[in-house]
């Protein structure tokens, strides 16, 4: 029994000491053709690759075992998958792949075992005299299906998606008008949680404009949300009022947290991993206090940032995208920690941030 508890000691050990040598880091793209892998610590880009045939690097995905980024590209009709080690091409998946089609795409994520790949796809049939607008679809890739990879499953889906995430169960989540609950075997749609037609005591319908994944330190995925207090008066600038929307990809369970007025932040926000606080940015960067919501402290931003994210460690936050650098700061009082600037200053645009551990 000793020798047992002493070798399972020794195997924690291990376990431990893997764990705190695994390095972080940050992936992101940049106009026209450019995927950067960022040792995000010692704030410099590690790795740069080009994507064949790209114009504008947009979402991107990575494998579960950190190897493979998926990114979509080619003004969003193409899935590119690229090895994180080499750069080298091992998938690639055209979406206009019926006749006379132009199809974009808006939304993709990767099944929980990395052996799928699902992608919100908007098709448009070209006649020659005008454009017919098809029925959106999902459309299911193996990420084994190599440089000319065909769909597997198709299954026709609502409108207005803009963003897929899949949760621990396998479940897949996609968010448009309202949030739905996607069963990717047989394409049944049920509404996870009413967004266009929520129920919101004293709420107007909501707005919000949620591009940009950030869960990958957190399991959280979370969106600004503005909406109006329809029970105070129209003088009342406190009844325009900002909430951030979440959704645990652990338990699939929803939350809104309304937290100030004055809407300030518009697109992306990022869950601590001890899930007590939130950041979000735009022009801003703030910090929300959520055991007690409120925005704790405000910074002014040097110029405007789109996407909001976070170290594993809870200790940095990060913004980037519209310009060439990620900047660094505290999360405990928003001080300056640093900056990466990419080579050569390309303009990230609205590409995605992604953050792995290898």
């Amino acid at each position: 029994m000793k020798k047992i508890i002493i070798l399972s000691m020794i195997l924690w050990g291990v376990a431990l000491s893997s764990l705190s040598a695994a390095k972080e880091y940050m992936i992101v793209g940049a106009r026209p053709d450019k995927l950067f892998v960022i040792d995000i610590k010692a704030r410099k880009v590690e790795k740069t690759f080009t994507i064949p045939d790209s114009t504008a690097p947009q979402n991107i995905v990575i494998s579960p075992d950190g190897k493979i980024a998926y990114v979509i590209t080619n003004h969003l009709r193409s899935i590119v998958g690229i090895d994180l080690t080499s750069g080298d091409v091992v998938f690639r998946a055209d979406l206009d792949y019926k006749d006379d089609e132009r199809t974009w795409n808006y939304g993709i994520d990767i099944s929980s075992n990395g052996s799928e790949l699902y992608s919100y796809d908007i098709p448009t049939k070209i006649h020659l005299d005008r454009y017919e607008s098809l029925e959106p679809r999902l459309s299911v890739f193996k990420t084994d299906g190599g440089l000319e990879a065909a769909p597997v499953r198709e299954f026709p889906m609502p409108r207005r998606i803009h963003m897929l995430m899949t949760a621990k169960s396998g479940a897949l989540y996609a968010m448009g008008w309202d949030f739905y609950k996607v069963d990717v075997q047989t394409g049944d749609v049920q509404v996870a949680y009413p967004l266009r037609n929520w129920t919101q005591k004293n709420l107007s319908q909501p707005d919000a404009l949620a591009f940009w994944p950030s869960w990958d330190n957190n399991g959280i995925f979370s969106t600004p949300i503005v909406y109006v207090r329809t029970d105070m008066a129209e003088d009342n600038m406190e009844r325009f009022r900002t909430g951030l929307l979440s959704l645990d990809l652990d338990t699939e369970k929803f939350e809104l947290t309304d937290f100030q007025s004055a809407p300030e932040i518009l697109f992306s926000s990022v869950f601590h991993p001890d899930r007590k606080t939130a950041y979000a940015a735009y022009n801003t960067l703030i910090k929300i206090d959520l055991e007690n919501p409120h925005t704790a402290k405000r910074i002014d931003l040097d110029h405007t940032y789109y996407q909001t994210d976070i170290s594993a460690d809870g200790k940095e936050v990060y913004v980037g995208g519209t310009a060439c650098d990620v900047a660094i700061y505290s999360t405990k009082d928003l001080s300056r920690l640093g900056e990466v600037i990419l080579p050569d200053c390309p303009d990230m645009g609205a590409t995605v941030i992604r953050m792995i551990q290898k």
